[in-house]
């Protein structure tokens, strides 16, 4: 980590979990971290937002943070897409690497640039698109994880085959996902995955959406639980997202029955059925998909899958085919 001596300062942003877990192997095992001041934030959805990116902002303000200075977001998805939005935005701009230590962030939110936090319910809408200097990963912190947050990052895996990739597909629907030694083999494939697709479409204009999808169904629900001050972890919540997206996909005559059937089932045994929405919770979940940002021009558009390895972009669906597919 060449780029901790070429910085006036280092920071250490993590939560209460990484600062117990994870932080303190780092500055054991890194030189240039014994002098590096640590920033602790609450754990949880709830700390990705404006209030608390503000907090942050004022402690590097009181600490003398100048613009060389340097943030290493050592957490899981909610400290990357806070680090990197602080990160981005401090004194114009401060350089910050990625130290990411659950399967969901290093498979997926640490990967490819984009840094958001929410506004009220509203998921990642206030953010950037804004490159780390350096993504470390190290498997073993995969061992710190409760079981509900390796299966979360194990969704955004499967995604990645289906999307992309019939043969990792194939991998994973044999492995155990909860096991982090069998997991940790594949998060590098994963990963490559996500980076091609990003390689090609930095800034999300085209080709990059494809990894969108289950996430416009998936982001509706996740912000209704918050919004009802229940929770739900985002690969839940985007496997749900697969499974109602992939019914859709059905009703346009765009996705065979079988291949529905196929990965709604696997989605099922480690995932659930997704809930039985109510009419009032629908139109909920509708407003929040209409504030989406792959829509274009009022319309709802998602990234559909035709096939396993095969997804296409900007498919424009009406209300009512929701509706009827929650």
């Amino acid at each position: 980590m060449n780029e901790i001596t070429a910085h006036s300062q280092t920071f250490i942003l993590c939560d209460e979990n990484t600062n117990t877990h994870c932080v303190r192997v780092l500055i054991e095992n890194v030189p240039g971290l014994e002098n590096a001041e640590i920033i602790e934030v609450p754990s949880g959805e709830e700390s990705k937002c404006l209030q608390i990116v503000e907090q942050v902002d004022l402690e590097l303000l009181e600490r003398n943070a100048d613009r060389n200075a340097l943030l290493l977001n050592v957490g899981g998805g909610v400290i990357t897409d806070l680090g990197g939005v602080i990160a981005a935005t401090y004194k114009r701009g401060i350089d910050f690497i990625h130290i990411p230590t659950s399967l969901m962030a290093q498979v997926d939110a640490a990967i490819g640039g984009k840094c958001a936090v929410d506004i009220g319910s509203s998921k990642n809408t206030f953010g950037v698109f804004q490159f780390a200097k350096e993504v470390l990963i190290y498997t073993p912190f995969l061992e710190t994880l409760p079981e509900e947050e390796r299966l979360s990052g194990f969704a955004e895996m499967l995604k990645h085959g289906i999307i992309s990739d019939p043969n990792f597909w194939t991998a994973l629907t044999h492995i155990d996902p909860k096991n982090t030694n069998e997991l940790a083999l594949f998060v590098e494939r994963s990963v490559h995955i996500k980076n091609e697709i990003v390689k090609e479409d930095p800034t999300e204009k085209n080709s990059r959406k494809k990894l969108n999808y289950g996430h416009t169904v998936g982001h509706a629900i996740e912000s209704f639980f918050l919004e009802n001050s229940t929770p739900l972890s985002h690969g839940k919540a985007i496997a749900w997202g697969m499974q109602i997206e992939n019914n859709i996909a059905v009703k346009e005559q765009f996705m065979s029955q079988q291949t529905a059937s196929e990965i709604n089932q696997y989605l099922q045994l480690h995932f659930g059925e997704p809930k039985k929405f109510n009419a009032l919770e629908k139109d909920t979940l509708i407003s929040f998909m209409r504030n989406d940002k792959k829509n274009d021009k009022g319309n709802i558009q998602m990234s559909l899958v035709s096939e396993i390895g095969k997804c296409h972009i900007n498919c424009e669906i009406q209300e009512d085919l929701i509706l009827q597919s929650l």
